[in-house]
């Protein structure tokens, strides 16, 4: 989803030559457009088109006043509305968007003016029509890996062919990816998935310590060792074993891993005899490991022993098709009956994630829980505010009168008012106004601050 992919266009206005003219622009930028003289054929094309955008002249047939125009608006509400004005006519530009149209131009239209308005406009139908399909639960979970994107579909498909074979697996991907979703996606999809699917951070704990976590130890191996307590690999039997970050094993955990891996068999801390167990093993790291093998860091008959078969975690930023349906998802989960707004996916979608879906996840679920309750919307300046990229202190000062000079100061004015008017019902309910006018609670408030409001 690009704001330039080429979208379908209705241009309604009674100049015929002008229809010709913008059609011929439209179509240049490589969108398909269709065209209406009149307000009926305008409500039969839009009908029988479906078009994702329309642009609308306010003055039309049959008495050339512009509430003929102004009363197709609301008829045109699936779609973002971009409405034709007449230079200066602010009056008539504030009706419009009373009425519900997205944007305005002033006539004379330049090519390059008309081409922005229009890809802004596609950016936002589309927008809105992923939220629709978000809220309808359009996209599920599959195998419990979120994603559209191709790279994701090629993930799933790999994990459902090595799902139901014994071969070891490691995943590689940057930090944050969802290495242990794929590994439980693995597990999932096999024989083995009755059976414990258990994890284990091979960094997390020193030598000795994960010695004890993997294989066990008898009662009296070391000092607090005051009963037989069996590890993971006794616990996994039959069942599947995650190794995450297992660049980080001490060099002595390679050796005593590499002997498991060859013939099943381990020795609890403490003991002398050695044991056996069934285990499919799938390890992770962040980490190249082909290069800490060149350097002598990770031992080479344990990599190859480890790896039957590579499958590799895409960053965030190769499936930013993703970022609206993970947002989505984590969002629903965090805080249920609390929805995205247009303006907040769009900031989600354009926004760099080093930290990938991790980062993603943390800062939508902290923003639900921040405007969750009362209000039930995260808007992009909520999402910026989570984030420590924007604050209240951020905005102007305060200042008793709107910004000064002609579309600015119309659009202020219909700010203050419907903000003035949201209060003044519900006896000053910020929650409330917000809720009504469709904003969350932080953002109302940065609102007000702009426009002296108090």
């Amino acid at each position: 989803m690009t704001p330039d992919t080429p979208g379908r266009v209705l241009l309604v206005d009674d100049e015929a030559a002008f229809r010709r003219l913008a059609s011929s622009w439209l179509e240049g930028f490589g969108h398909r457009v269709v065209t209406a003289g009149d307000p009926e054929e305008a409500a039969a094309r839009f009908a029988a088109g479906e078009p994702e955008v329309v642009v609308l002249d306010l003055v039309m047939p049959p008495r050339l006043v512009p509430e003929a125009g102004l009363d197709l608006i609301p008829a045109f509400a699936a779609a973002p509305v971009i409405v034709l004005t007449a230079h200066a006519d602010h009056d008539l530009a504030l009706r419009a968007v009373e009425r519900g149209a997205w944007d305005f131009l002033a006539k004379p239209v330049e090519p390059e003016l008309l081409r922005f308005a229009v890809e802004r406009a596609l950016r936002q139908a589309r927008l809105r029509r992923e939220l629709a399909e978000l809220r309808a639960g359009d996209g599920a979970e599959d195998l419990g890996l979120v994603g559209r994107s191709e790279v994701m579909g090629r993930l799933r498909e790999t994990v459902r062919r090595l799902g139901p074979t014994s071969l070891p697996v490691v995943v590689l991907g940057p930090t944050g990816t969802g290495k242990e979703l794929v590994a439980a996606a693995l597990h999932r999809t096999g024989p083995r998935r009755s059976r414990p699917f258990l994890a284990v951070h091979c960094g997390a704990l020193p030598g000795e310590l994960l010695e004890s976590e993997l294989f066990g130890h008898l009662k009296g191996a070391f000092t607090g060792a005051h009963r037989d307590r069996p590890g993971l690999v006794e616990a996994a039997h039959l069942g599947t074993l995650f190794l995450d970050e297992i660049g980080e094993m001490p060099p002595l955990m390679q050796v005593k891993l590499l002997r498991f891996l060859a013939d099943g068999s381990f020795t609890p801390v403490g003991g002398r005899e050695a044991r056996h167990a069934d285990v499919r093993v799938v390890a992770a790291t962040h980490r190249d490991l082909e290069a800490m093998v060149a350097a002598g860091a990770f031992r080479e008959d344990l990599y190859y022993r480890l790896k039957g078969f590579v499958l590799r975690t895409p960053p965030l930023s190769e499936r930013r098709e993703d970022v609206a349906l993970l947002a989505a998802v984590f969002l629903r989960r965090a805080a249920p009956g609390t929805r995205l707004t247009p303006d907040a996916l769009d900031w989600l979608t354009s926004r760099e994630w080093p930290g990938n879906v991790r980062e993603l996840r943390a800062l939508v679920e902290t923003a639900g829980a921040l405007v969750g309750g009362e209000w039930n919307l995260v808007d992009a300046a909520s999402l910026r505010f989570t984030a420590g990229e924007d604050t209240l202190e951020a905005e102007p000062p305060p200042s008793a009168d709107p910004p000064q000079g002609g579309l600015d100061a119309a659009i202020a004015a219909l700010e203050t008012r419907m903000l003035r008017d949201a209060l003044a019902e519900t006896g000053g309910n910020q929650s409330e106004a917000a809720r009504r006018l469709g904003i969350s609670r932080p953002g109302l408030i940065k609102k007000m601050a702009r426009l002296g409001l108090r």
